[in-house]
């Protein structure tokens, strides 16, 4: 009896009793990639601007992406770079087919099984793999990403082309393929005819839209190559002007449209990536191109650990992005960083396109300021020079001029640094006159009115540079004797042009200690210096520059060992220097331990891992770039002058004024050739730090009583 009950009761429960049973809704992550080669800032600022699809465009992040490759610009090179996740260059005749093209007049299945032996299952098929994989064997693994895409379940899909009549290009399953070359996709279909368009082709926005609508019960990323714009631009030479401006409103038209229905209807997660500006905005140097970005949140701006700097991203940090949006943490084994988006919720674009100009300015005419600067620098060592060696220092007033044009010299360095922020106020005119001025009045004044003119300009120089880093270096990041970002060697931290003069103004601040009878108190002043210059070149908040923070280390302990009048045998000093070196290694690496990581300790972290083919590479691009500043650069005039005029110097010992300045040129000497090797753009920082010891030098000669004048030690 109480059984039945019990069963009845039971049931009733389950039948009068209201359960809800929650199902578990998956989540994919949905990813679109929009290729538009040859578009340029022109293009974005005219649809931020002037689109009738405004909110489209408040929404979206905005950012300006450095595509440098590892040779030269072009599409191929800036895609291999971009989907690689590392500085990477292309092979001529690559390109992507489907079944049924020809490749050399073979059907392309038919090509790759006689060049490779194999036929795979796959969509799209990229005879050249083999070729691209072995001509970038040392930037890292073709198809990295794709492959890591393919082994988390997601799928990947290109559509489209930037065909025209004559050749055939296919790039953008670079970002979909995987490391032998596989993936899927349909090229063709995605292009339709249309004979008023340019080469008689269009992207077909309907097909791309009913491909975009079809669910995927998983992880997806979908990547568009719109090649309208690069069939345009090729088109340009033959059309009239008027109606290419036609033809480019309609084309913009048409991407705000299609971009608006996917962005604000299918809720995807959108890029627009410009890999290649078309060639009118490369020739007049924008050569930053622009990225959007359409997901959660509104408006901001991009950036990342790359740059550290607003606005600015770099197409290495693109592949780590992506990885981390679907969930895959691999960020250890990339140079780049992921962007993020910063100063959400502002959707006024017109300040960052005003940043994008400034920048854009400054490398326009960044080589032919500095190029006519260190012609200038050149001349002035050259005829300091030959004032010293043809003893006219009994001629007053060429003493004056000449002591004041070393003067003025040693001065701009430090106005190259103030002034930057006027630059796009006064135009390069107007900064050349005030650089001019103001080095001169400043070298005019710390000559009346000082006894070590030398040491003023080596405190001020050291200050600015010293207060500069600490704000993160801003004057910097925009001065001409700074780092450019569309060259994109360095982004942060303190460059190579202004590591050479922080060292050496260092070491102008320490002369007048020098010659201290108490050693104390000059030890004690090398240590305090020292121990600034390495915090501020070697922290990884700071200066970041590993080579400066080296040379710094080796320059101050040969300054240390010079004034101690240390008479060690030769093993002595070989143990000791290796030991330094591995205290220096010790010390730049603890100075990376807080903070963001940095290039430095990426570099470390490599080497703890075992990765020794990377440090190899690593140094390997150094003395490559090395070789290419010095056999390129203007910056060799000025190496290659104070060099002989060192030497010279030195070998001629009446040129000596005595133990103090000797030691100053001695330890300039060893500082610069440090700099020179350990620097991945040593040229420029020795033939910065080697000017900066010589004009000094120079200028103690010319006030000077007479022509010949030796101080024994």
């Amino acid at each position: 009896m109480w059984k039945k009950l019990t069963c009845v009761m039971i049931v009733l429960f389950i039948l009068i009793y209201p359960v809800t049973i929650h199902a578990k809704e998956d989540h994919y992550t949905n990813v679109l990639i929009v290729v538009v080669p040859s578009f340029s800032f022109e293009e974005a600022r005219q649809l931020v601007e002037t689109d009738k699809n405004q909110s489209l465009w408040q929404q979206a992040a905005i950012g300006g992406m450095n595509v440098r490759p590892d040779g030269s610009f072009s599409y191929l090179n800036n895609m291999v770079t971009l989907s690689s996740g590392k500085r990477a260059v292309g092979v001529q005749g690559w390109n992507s087919f489907e079944a049924g093209e020809k490749v050399n007049d073979f059907e392309v299945r038919d090509w790759i099984k006689q060049i490779s032996g194999e036929l795979p299952e796959t969509d799209l098929y990229h005879p050249a793999i083999h070729r691209l994989a072995i001509k970038n064997e040392q930037m890292g693994d073709i198809g990295q990403f794709g492959g890591l895409l393919k082994q988390a379940g997601v799928e990947r899909v290109v559509y489209g082309h930037s065909d025209t009549v004559e050749n055939p290009v296919r790039y953008g399953s670079l970002l979909t393929m995987d490391e032998k070359g596989r993936g899927t996709g349909e090229l063709n279909k995605a292009v339709r005819k249309n004979e008023s368009a340019s080469y008689g082709l269009e992207m077909d926005v309907e097909y791309l839209i009913n491909k975009l609508s079809t669910n995927v019960e998983r992880d997806r990323m979908t990547v568009i190559e719109w090649g309208d714009f690069h069939r345009l631009y090729e088109q340009k030479v033959f059309m009239e002007e008027e109606q290419f401006k036609k033809k480019r409103a309609e084309q913009l038209l048409r991407l705000s449209n299609f971009l608006e229905e996917v962005v604000m209807e299918k809720k995807l997660e959108v890029w627009l990536l410009a890999p290649m500006m078309h060639k009118q905005a490369y020739d007049q140097k924008q050569q930053l191109a622009p990225v959007f970005y359409w997901g959660e949140g509104k408006g901001g701006f991009l950036t990342s650990s790359t740059t550290k700097q607003p606005y600015l991203v770099s197409s290495i940090d693109f592949v780590p992005t992506i990885l981390q949006t679907f969930g895959i943490n691999t960020a250890d084994e990339w140079t780049g960083r992921a962007m993020v988006r910063e100063d959400r919720g502002n959707v006024d674009k017109e300040h960052f396109f005003e940043k994008m100009d400034e920048i854009v300015f400054i490398y326009k005419s960044r080589a032919s300021v500095l190029s006519t600067y260190i012609s200038c620098l050149v001349l002035a060592l050259i005829g300091a020079a030959a004032f010293c060696f043809f003893g006219m220092t009994k001629q007053e007033t060429w003493r004056f001029v000449i002591r004041l044009l070393l003067l003025s010299a040693l001065w701009s360095p430090f106005w190259f640094l103030a002034l930057s922020n006027i630059i796009n106020l006064v135009g390069v005119s107007g900064f050349v006159l005030t650089l001019i001025g103001a080095s001169t009045l400043c070298g005019y004044v710390v000559q009346k009115l000082s006894r070590q003119p030398i040491f003023w300009i080596g405190a001020m120089t050291f200050v600015l540079i010293t207060l500069d880093v600490s704000l993160a270096s801003p004057l910097m990041q925009r001065s001409y004797l700074g780092y450019d970002p569309i060259i994109g060697a360095r982004y942060y931290g303190i460059g190579n042009e202004f590591a050479g003069v922080y060292l050496i103004s260092a070491l102008m601040v320490l002369h007048p200690f020098l010659m201290k009878k108490q050693k104390v108190v000059t030890n004690i002043s090398v240590m305090i210096i020292f121990l600034c210059l390495v915090f501020f070149l070697g922290k990884n908040t700071l200066g970041t520059n590993a080579g400066a923070t080296l040379s710094a280390g080796i320059a101050f302990s040969f300054l240390f060992y010079r004034v101690n009048r240390l008479n060690w045998s030769w093993g002595k000093i070989s143990f000791l220097f290796g030991l330094l070196a591995v205290a220096g290694v010790a010390l730049l690496y603890m100075l990376q331990l807080n903070g963001e990581q940095t290039h430095i300790g990426s570099a470390f972290q490599r080497l703890y891992r075992g990765d020794f083919l990377y440090i190899f590479e690593l140094i390997q691009r150094k003395l490559a770039m090395n070789l290419k500043i010095f056999r390129h650069s203007n910056w060799t005039q000025l190496l290659v002058t104070s060099y002989i005029l060192g030497a010279v110097i030195l070998w001629r010992k009446h040129l000596l004024l005595g133990v103090q300045n000797k030691l100053f040129l001695q330890t300039g000497v060893v500082s610069s050739f440090a700099l020179l090797l350990l620097n991945d753009s040593g040229v420029v920082a020795a033939a910065t730090s080697m000017f900066c010891v010589v004009s000094a030098h120079y200028y103690w000669l010319s006030v000077s009583k007479t022509d010949h004048r030796v101080i024994k030690k």
